[in-house]
């Protein structure tokens, strides 16, 4: 498979995966982590779960020419994607949002501290390539394991409400009096009436 066979509208994390997996053949890797998806990072999430797909189907395919594929899932990693990802967040400040934003912002910033080095992701790459025979997947740092762990165990509305307040999507965390009273109408959806009921041809007339 070939970036050219990945749709143009996917995103260049997930177009380039093929190419770094033709590189680095017979023993390839790719990193990304697709089993957790957190407030406010669905458009990045989403390229994640792209890539755990494409590992996938690439660990399938090339199986039967002696080639391991592995998925290298890194945790939280010091670099400098967080404060990337919250440079936008001012213009969200008037929204329900606003709130919300502003304490997930230095709540970010204050768990950045105890990230872990990129150096723990090489230590898995390079274990991935040692290996005899690769595992589909290594977890940098180990200790995001307990993450992943308890989102498969815990029932989906349990896991919902810790993510909820996480990311302080709460009546408390949220600005409900900028939600606008009334839909405008040139916004609200168009209601089509049920069409009328057609008398059959044996019905009688009163």
């Amino acid at each position: 498979m070939s970036g050219t066979a990945v749709p143009d509208r996917a995103s260049p994390t997930v177009r380039g995966a093929p190419e770094r997996t033709e590189t680095a053949a017979p023993r390839s890797s790719c990193a990304g982590s697709g089993r957790i998806t957190l407030p406010y990072f669905g458009a990045y999430n989403s390229t994640k779960y792209a890539i755990e797909s494409l590992s996938d189907a690439l660990r399938y395919e090339l199986r039967p020419f002696g080639i391991d594929v592995a998925l290298i899932e890194p945790g939280v990693i010091r670099t400098h994607f967080e404060a990337t990802a919250l440079s936008g967040l001012a213009g969200f400040s008037s929204t329900p949002y606003g709130p919300a934003l502003a304490n997930y912002e230095r709540m970010s910033k204050a768990a950045d501290r105890f990230a872990s080095s990129p150096i723990v992701v090489a230590r898995a790459i390079a274990r991935a390539v040692s290996a005899r025979r690769a595992a589909a997947r290594y977890v940098a740092p180990r200790a995001t394991s307990l993450a992943l762990w308890l989102s498969a165990i815990l029932p989906t509305a349990v896991w919902d409400w810790a993510m909820r307040r996480a990311g302080y999507l709460t009546p408390g965390g949220l600005d409900l009096s900028a939600v606008p009273a009334a839909i405008p109408a040139s916004l609200a959806p168009e209601v089509v009436p049920p069409p009328a009921a057609v008398p059959s041809a044996g019905a009688s007339a009163n």
